[in-house]
């Protein structure tokens, strides 16, 4: 634009340097005023005015442009300015909220001193197979004391999967929702035993099964599911889930319930592993 305005300038000075020279070239020899002097001479004085406009006018021009590249490097700065307080932000953000969730498994250390040992990992990658539900995480034999077995939670004490596989640098995850998946479980609110299991069917829903139920048990939807410890497995007390429905099977002999997980698992990005418990004691059902 300023390369435009300069063009501008100078077709007016030209134009003024042309009439200039024609009337200093019209006057006679005697110094007298010819006839396109005096021609001009009377063109000139609107001429003069609508130079002057002009002048103005590019005046104007050039201030606005001034002003506008003026605004626009000051916009590049607070632009800059503002995406620097949003990396602060996002920063604070992330620590605030990694500080929220060692509070939350502090409060679920003092909750379950049997849970003896954690660590902390992040999901890096899922399992691209339809098959299956399982995932990766960046901690392996180099860098934990992870082993084949140990659980995944969340700060909150909620159930997400079991260790299959460890790697040196990494380690690979089951969901409570893969087929291989089982762990005794109960109900909160009657302790009520069972198994919780991974079926292939209800995996796509994003469910996963609450079976072999006593013909005396009593479930209902809303109920929430909980690791036993039975055996030594895994923890006892973890959260699975809640049972969305009570089911009887085909033959109409046995019934089972479906478990909505407690945790979205497509969201999970920071988890933690129980790598040391204290198993519950072996009790009869």
């Amino acid at each position: 634009m300023k390369r435009f305005f300069k063009m501008r300038v100078f077709g007016f000075l030209l134009i003024s340097i042309v009439i200039a020279s024609i009337t200093l070239i019209s006057v006679n020899t005697r110094g007298h005023s010819g006839f396109i002097t005096n021609s001009l001479m009377s063109l000139s004085k609107p001429l003069k005015s609508i130079a002057a406009s002009v002048a103005d006018a590019y005046e104007s021009l050039y201030g606005y442009i001034y002003e506008y590249d003026k605004v626009v490097e000051e916009n590049a700065k607070l632009k800059a300015e503002l995406a620097k307080l949003e990396t602060q932000y996002r920063e604070y953000t992330d620590v605030s909220n990694e500080n929220e969730r060692l509070r939350e498994l502090l409060n679920l250390s003092a909750r379950h001193p049997n849970y003896k040992k954690y660590d902390t990992a992040t999901v890096i990658s899922w399992a691209a197979s339809n098959w299956s539900s399982s995932f990766t995480i960046n901690k392996g034999s180099f860098n934990s004391d992870i082993k084949v077995g140990d659980c995944v939670i969340t700060e909150n004490g909620v159930l997400v999967g079991v260790v299959t596989e460890v790697l040196v640098n990494s380690s690979n995850v089951i969901t409570v929702l893969d087929t291989t998946f089982s762990v005794g479980a109960y109900i909160e609110r009657n302790e009520e035993r069972a198994i919780a299991t991974g079926d292939f069917t209800l995996m796509k829903q994003g469910l996963l099964k609450f079976d072999y139920l006593q013909d005396t048990t009593e479930i209902v939807a809303g109920d929430t599911i909980i690791t036993s410890g039975k055996g030594g497995v895994l923890p006892p007390d973890l959260v699975i889930g809640t049972v969305q429905e009570v089911l009887t099977y085909d033959t109409g002999i046995r019934r089972y319930a479906t478990i909505k997980p407690a945790v979205d698992l497509q969201s999970l990005g920071d988890v933690y592993l129980i790598t040391s418990f204290d198993p519950a004691g072996e009790e009869d059902e």
